[in-house]
């Protein structure tokens, strides 16, 4: 049984969210420091004792940001279930808000589809400018997304010009869906 509140919850998920996000920073930077204890000569006992002292001050960020997620827990997760749970309820109301929550729903699960699928196709772009994948593939993929690929698109401008294009449309789904989450958040917590 989960007791939080839908404000609550959201306060520790976003504290869950940042927490991650800074541990995903220290992380890099133990590694990079690590690999500067690697990389210094061991007869320069000075820059040796720098470079443990960088390290062992990093590993004690990242320990004291573990023990901060650990406290704060499941908290997106125990987030998400108490945004499902009161998404339902409000769908099996006469609220209004719950049809709007239905037409959510249903965009961004054309979302979780399309977004692969173009998300793909830039990918096979990619790997054909880097001569890792045949340019036939590409061109399924892009013309799958309804695309038309005129004749002779070999030349590296071409695909290159797909590619951005293919890009730019990734991220404006990738925004949509965004301010999909984001209008929902707001209707559940109104």
């Amino acid at each position: 049984m989960i007791d939080e509140d839908l404000p609550t919850a959201r306060e520790r998920a976003h504290r869950w969210e940042e927490l991650r996000g800074r541990r995903a920073v220290i992380a890099g930077l133990v590694r990079e420091a690590r690999q500067g204890l690697e990389a210094v000569d061991i007869w320069d006992p000075e820059q040796v004792a720098v470079e443990e002292a960088r390290l062992a001050a990093y590993r004690m960020l990242l320990a004291e940001v573990d023990r901060e997620l650990a406290e704060v827990g499941p908290a997106r997760d125990i987030y998400e279930e108490l945004l499902a749970r009161e998404e339902r309820r409000l769908a099996l109301s006469a609220d209004p808000r719950g049809a709007e929550l239905l037409e959510i729903g249903r965009l961004l699960a054309e979302l979780d589809v399309e977004l692969p699928a173009w998300e793909g196709a830039r990918a096979a772009g990619v790997a054909v400018l880097r001569g890792d994948e045949v340019m036939g593939e590409f061109v399924r993929k892009v013309q799958a997304l309804g695309m038309m690929v005129e004749a002779g698109v070999e030349g590296t401008d071409a695909v290159r010009g797909l590619v951005e294009r293919l890009g730019e449309r990734c991220h404006e789904l990738e925004r949509l869906r965004h301010r999909l989450r984001t209008r929902r958040e707001e209707v559940l917590l109104a």
